[in-house]
């Protein structure tokens, strides 16, 4: 047997990361291959499809692998260099001004600006200050074969770095990093791939990442949460934490992680594979907590811990944004009406079901959620929080009469809408608004025109199922408005609510759509 090389074993540890072309690994084995000459190393590749096996040659297993087909042997010198940081820094920034522009910023500028014909102009001033690392606020050196840090002492003054794509692979070259450069605090570390620290490492290494406060660790390949918790004591200021992509499928808490994450107020998990609402609610004790991304995460069903309907739960105390875009969720009604027990949610972000659209799933979420302020980053305005409410107050109306008949069926009712007793005590109760039981509904409806600019009312019977299109083409003729100058709007008030004024928007709708009742009056401006 030959001895394995001594060098081999000090340059690629077990763990460390490895590239060949553009594909990414990390060394999982070091040393002879049965009926194969010479030191080989094991590699599990990032992408499955470089592979071949799971560390298994011809019966033998040397090392394991996520994916069956992940695995290869490969010769060391068939591996490229590695650079320190401060190498692929100088490379990439430390021009002189009559060198173009490093084309790997262009590219990163023409990406994220979508404009191929991206220019740069003034270019001798910019590369006279790339040329100085001193100045320098933000670098990137994303796709570099990166796995050391280096002399970084002259970088004063940066504070966001990418070094996304890279070979880091331990938290000891993060460390190091972090301590030379003690203004950094925005560091992007996706698509890298990490020894988990011991308990021994997270004490001595913790102090250097006190000033860090935004961290991206997209498509890491997390799998298990007490890795990222283990991984977590590392960063006792954290604020910021980017999970994205991460095949992480169950959250479990203990009370000793509940230390963890004592500052964090933004927390990303899009498209992560937590399906399961349940394993969401036990981060419910992040006291500052403030922004959750659940996006596309295959959620079907959002269901929060019981509370009583005129009360908050005491979990998710400072989480005001939440963005569910892109899951499957069955039943939008219910889940609004689980959101509403959370005491601060003021933001919320949801994909309308297949069968709803964003105007009805608006009204459901402002008439449902109390306080919510803005849907899919639109504003919810006066009009539209007041129209929403109405509409909830009246299409629930029947069923509250009916559940009041006892206190018991009532406290149910209330638990399946939890904002409807605020919406009576604040438009009063919907006894006079529920059809007396027999009572022939007319297909006409008396309403009052009212022309707001001349003062003018026409008080006349139109079908219920008029389209508000049809509906304004009539008022222009009776009131006889030039479209050409002008442009008619509509809005209705209810007669027992005057101050409830809500704009008919949508042309194609009928008035029943708009539930509008007898005398309540349609105001026209212009």
């Amino acid at each position: 047997m030959v001895p394995i090389n001594d060098d081999i074993c000090l340059r690629y540890p077990i763990g460390i990361r490895v590239k060949i072309g553009v594909n990414s690994g990390t060394v999982r084995y070091i040393g002879e291959i049965c009926g194969y000459k010479g030191t080989w190393l094991g590699i599990e590749w990032d992408d499955p499809s470089r592979g071949k096996h799971n560390g298994v040659v011809n019966g033998k297993h040397y090392f394991y692998t996520a994916h069956p087909t992940a695995g290869s042997f490969i010769r060391p010198d068939k591996l490229g260099p590695f650079e320190s940081l401060e190498t692929a820094a100088r490379e990439r920034y430390l021009v002189d001004s009559e060198k173009s522009l490093d084309q790997q910023l262009i590219r990163e500028a023409q990406e994220l600006l979508q404009a191929s014909l991206f220019q740069v102009v003034g270019l001798e001033k910019l590369a006279r200050k790339q040329s100085k690392f001193e100045h320098l606020t933000e670098i990137s050196v994303a796709g570099s074969p990166v796995n050391s840090a280096g002399y970084l002492m002259e970088f004063t003054a940066l504070t966001t770095l990418n070094l996304s794509h890279t070979l880091i692979w331990n938290w000891q070259i993060i460390a190091e990093t972090c301590r030379q450069v003690s203004t950094l605090k925005n560091l992007n570390l996706s698509c890298n791939r990490f020894v988990a620290p011991s308990d021994s490492q997270t004490v001595e290494l913790s102090s250097a990442f006190d000033n860090l406060q935004l961290l991206n660790l997209r498509n890491c390949e997390f799998r298990d949460w007490h890795e990222i918790i283990q991984t977590a004591r590392l960063w006792p200021q954290i604020m910021s934490v980017g999970l994205q992509e991460n095949p992480i499928s169950e959250i479990s808490i203990s009370i000793s992680t509940k230390d963890v994450f004592k500052n964090l107020r933004e927390l990303d998990l899009h498209r992560t594979k937590i399906t399961d609402f349940d394993h969401i609610c036990k981060l419910g004790y992040l006291e500052t907590l403030v922004s959750l991304n659940l996006t596309e995460n295959g959620i079907k069903e959002v269901k929060l811990p019981d509370c009583e309907p005129n009360t908050k739960l005491d979990m998710f105390i400072s989480l005001e944004q939440l963005s569910l875009l892109y899951n499957p969720i069955r039943n939008e009604t219910d889940t609004f009406n689980e959101l509403d027990k959370l005491p601060q949610l003021k933001r919320l972000n949801k994909t309308p079901h297949l069968k709803s659209n964003f105007g009805k799933m608006l009204v459901k979420a402002v008439g449902l959620i109390s306080g919510l302020e803005m849907v899919n980053r639109a504003e919810i305005s006066a009009d539209e929080r007041r129209g929403a409410e109405y509409d909830i107050w009246k299409k629930y109306a029947l069923d509250w009469l009916q559940a009041s008949k006892f206190p018991e069926t009532l406290k149910e009712f209330y638990k399946k809408h939890r904002s409807y007793a605020l919406l009576i005590r604040k438009y009063d109760s919907p006894i006079d608004f529920v059809p007396r039981a027999n009572t022939k509904i007319s297909k006409l409806i008396k309403i009052r025109i009212l022309n707001e600019k001349t003062g003018e009312m026409w008080e006349k019977k139109f079908p219920r199922m008029i389209s508000v299109q049809t509906l304004l083409g009539l008022l222009i003729k009776h009131f006889h408005l030039d479209c050409l100058t002008m442009t008619p709007e509509l809005y209705y008030s209810d007669s027992r609510n005057p101050d409830l004024v809500v704009p008919l928007d949508n042309l194609s709708k009928t008035l029943d759509f708009y539930s509008l009742q007898e005398n309540d009056i349609v105001q026209v401006t212009y």
